[in-house]
């Protein structure tokens, strides 16, 4: 009998302390991944509007910020204490930073609104209905020259079919509901990955950067 699986926002409340290091031991090439997140960002002194979601510390802010220091920054996060941490991170920035508190599955976003968003570490724990619904969300929410980077795990078709069917075993044996409100890791595979995108209306993909468990992605809407 698996364990039931703890609720997101407990989950990083329980490790904001030494989130950052964990990342690190856990990330293959952690330096590599995270500053490739900033590669589609300009070198530019104006502001641009940019939508962080399951922001935790914002480890990948210290890049955007490097780029473009007028950056203004939502970051949206279950946990208010990792949302802390990162305004603590950034506070010669604070000004520059909103952050919410709350699911960005569930959060209304405005339609074009945002230069990038941005998602790094996060979206593993969706199911692939969610993942397309929330693509596409962000896709309407992006004005239409942005674009969407991505940074997160990923795995073999073969594993992800595996994942896929221990967390469908683990949400009847614990009548779990979707909406990526449990730490239960479901990553997907870059195939379908590039494949959910565009169904979502993204025309432009590309890899930044794969390594054996993990990659980064930019999408740009279809016509941008």
């Amino acid at each position: 009998m698996a364990n039931m699986p703890e609720e997101m926002r407990i989950f990083f409340d329980a490790r904001v302390e030494d989130y950052d290091e964990n990342m690190a031991a856990s990330i293959e090439d952690y330096a590599t991944f995270y500053s490739k997140v900033s590669v589609p960002f300009p070198y530019t002194d104006k502001p641009i509007e940019v939508l962080d979601l399951g922001a935790g510390t914002g480890i990948e802010i210290e890049f955007i910020f490097a780029k473009a220091p007028n950056t203004r920054i939502t970051a949206v996060d279950l946990s208010a204490s990792m949302l802390k941490k990162l305004v603590e991170k950034y506070e010669s920035h604070c000004y520059q930073i909103r952050t919410i508190v709350g699911s960005y599955l569930t959060m209304q976003l405005e339609p074009n609104t945002f230069d990038f968003v941005v998602s790094v570490m996060s979206l593993h724990h969706l199911v692939p209905a969610e993942k397309t619904s929330l693509y596409i969300k962000i896709r309407k929410a992006l004005i239409p020259t942005g674009a969407y980077v991505e940074g997160d795990y990923i795995v073999s078709v073969e594993e992800e079919s595996r994942l896929l069917k221990e967390y469908q075993a683990l949400k009847e044996e614990y009548t779990i509901p979707e909406k990526g409100l449990y730490h239960i890791d479901i990553p997907f595979s870059e195939k379908t990955q590039i494949r959910a995108l565009r169904k979502a209306g993204f025309g432009s993909i590309q890899v930044l950067l794969q390594t054996s468990r993990s990659n980064v992605i930019v999408a740009k809407p279809e016509g941008s």
